[in-house]
């Protein structure tokens, strides 16, 4: 760890200390259940504590040469992030013309074949089992009226 992860811890810190401040404005409890306080309490908590361990773990550690940080990934990293982006952009565009549970099909069979290298069947079975679970929550747990296209779900 570096200087840099201490500052970051410090300023980390201060994030979780403003968090337990603010979230002490508002009820804890409310009646039975958590109030409007209880999460960022909380998140200030677990911020905080994450944050020293940031602070103090290089103290206790042995100095080491730090490798010299590549500056860019390689290009089959990069490769694959345009490839992601790509897919994902012709998600947004084909939405509203095939529909959500099509498009999503689409899109996770295309990622999980053509980067994950997953055979061609898991592919599909994924992604019936992706689209169809979304699709399923959005419409009928959520009531969110998804994109229909020209199937018709």
């Amino acid at each position: 760890m570096s200087k840099g992860d201490r500052g970051f811890g410090f300023l980390c810190l201060g994030l979780s200390f403003w968090l337990i401040i603010e979230a002490n404005k508002f009820d804890y409890m409310m009646r039975y259940t958590p109030g409007p306080g209880f999460l960022p309490f909380w998140l200030g908590i677990s911020l905080g504590t994450l944050s020293l361990y940031l602070i103090v773990n290089p103290f206790f550690q042995k100095d080491r040469e730090e490798p010299k940080p590549q500056i860019l990934p390689g290009w089959k990293t990069l490769l694959r992030v345009g490839l992601i982006l790509l897919v994902f952009s012709g998600f947004i565009l084909l939405m509203t013309t095939l529909g959500f549970a099509l498009t999503a099909f689409v899109s996770v069979a295309l990622i999980l074949f053509l980067l994950e290298a997953y055979g061609m069947v898991r592919s599909i079975i994924y992604g019936i089992l992706y689209s169809g679970l979304g699709f399923l929550i959005f419409r009928y747990w959520m009531g969110v009226d998804l994109p229909r296209g020209w199937v018709g779900f």
